[in-house]
């Protein structure tokens, strides 16, 4: 059996509808991030798993058990907040070990626990300091150890990373995949940011306006997304939308305005309809000559370039439309210049066409 199961959950705000008709499974000692724009729902899923926020509809099962009306501190969960949340007047073995306290545990056990999770974090030589006295990412590892201290069966993590500068954040995605991994907690991860979703999870929920709206695994999510609001949300992409014209099995072309016609896979797509395609811009290459064998090759103008270290970035003009290209950064690749005609190309697998 599943870990976690929600079972059509919805959520009101008066008459709006924060989380609307939400089912997904997670499995035992799966690391689930729950992903979306500000406003989605993520975070409010999260409070509604963890009892901080009352479900209007739908059935919360953990290992089994209904915890839909179930106070927060009889769920056997654990939490990190985007803000830590630390006592200042403690000690950081002190706040580590609150939550064993609250459950009355004997003062030998509490120390044995509170130093097992230290060491997790590798932190067991600052149990003596003070909040203060500790760095943002310090802080951040003592969050997470006074979480697991508990032994909770699951781990619920609100954008606990959002405050920490961009090296800290890699250093921490590495050790909270770290940890996870090593104690086997199953673990649901809020966060607006793709590329932390990408690091940590075993699997991406995608969520929008309060639906979720495709869960899968990393690559599938990125490569093949289940609909246009994926496609257009994940990673960096030209979408241009036109109307289907000719189709054969999921090979499908659309044309846009000016009369450009775009090649990709697509389904359930009706001739005549509007469609949008999606291609990632780092799968559009540019070149001086028309390359042979490929379906979606334009004539462009190079319109801007930015210089970002690994990579570049083209805007290209074909016709009247923008297409935007990221191109890596090194000698076996060709660079250009504002002004310059080249072709802009990309494959059909790498052209996906959904439904306007």
């Amino acid at each position: 059996m599943p870990d976690l199961v929600l079972r059509h959950v919805t959520k009101l705000f008066g008459d709006t509808v924060a989380v609307d008709d939400l089912s997904l499974s997670i499995g035992d000692g799966e690391f689930v991030c729950l992903l979306g724009p500000s406003g989605c729902g993520k975070t409010t899923t999260l409070r509604m798993i963890g009892g901080f926020e009352t479900v209007d509809h739908g059935t919360i099962l953990l290992d089994g058990a209904d915890i839909t009306a179930m106070p927060p501190q009889k769920r056997d969960i654990g939490l990190v907040f985007q803000h830590y949340a630390l006592f200042p007047h403690m000690t950081v073995a002190q706040n580590v070990g609150y939550g064993l306290k609250m459950r009355r545990y004997a003062p030998s056990r509490i120390a044995a626990e509170v130093g097992e999770a230290l060491d997790l974090v590798r932190l067991g030589d600052l149990a003596a300091r003070y909040p203060s006295q500790l760095s943002g990412g310090q802080q951040q590892r003592v969050a997470l150890a006074r979480a697991l201290a508990i032994r909770p069966r699951l781990l619920l993590m609100d954008e606990p990373l959002s405050n920490l500068d961009a090296k800290l954040r890699d250093d921490m995605r590495v050790e909270i995949r770290r940890i996870q991994k090593r104690v086997g907690i199953t673990t649901i991860f809020v966060t607006h940011d793709q590329v932390e979703a990408f690091a940590l999870a075993d699997r991406i929920g995608v969520m929008t306006k309060g639906r979720l709206r495709q869960m899968a695994n990393p690559a599938a999510l990125y490569e093949t997304p289940a609909n246009a609001t994926v496609g257009s949300f994940i990673g960096q992409v030209n979408s241009l939308t036109g109307r289907v014209r000719a189709f054969e099995g999921e090979r499908v072309r659309i044309d846009v305005e000016d009369g450009l016609a775009i090649i990709g896979m697509g389904r359930d797509l009706r001739l005549g309809a509007a469609a949008t395609s999606i291609v990632k811009q780092e799968r559009v290459l540019l070149s001086r000559q028309s390359p042979a064998g490929t379906e979606n090759v334009f004539p462009c103008r190079i319109e801007a370039t930015t210089y970002l270290g690994g990579h570049i970035n083209y805007v290209c003009l074909v016709q009247s439309q923008v297409v935007n290209a990221i191109v890596p950064s090194h000698s076996a690749f060709e660079r250009f210049e504002p002004g310059e005609t080249v072709f802009a190309s990309w494959s059909t697998a790498d052209c996906h066409i959904f439904a306007a």
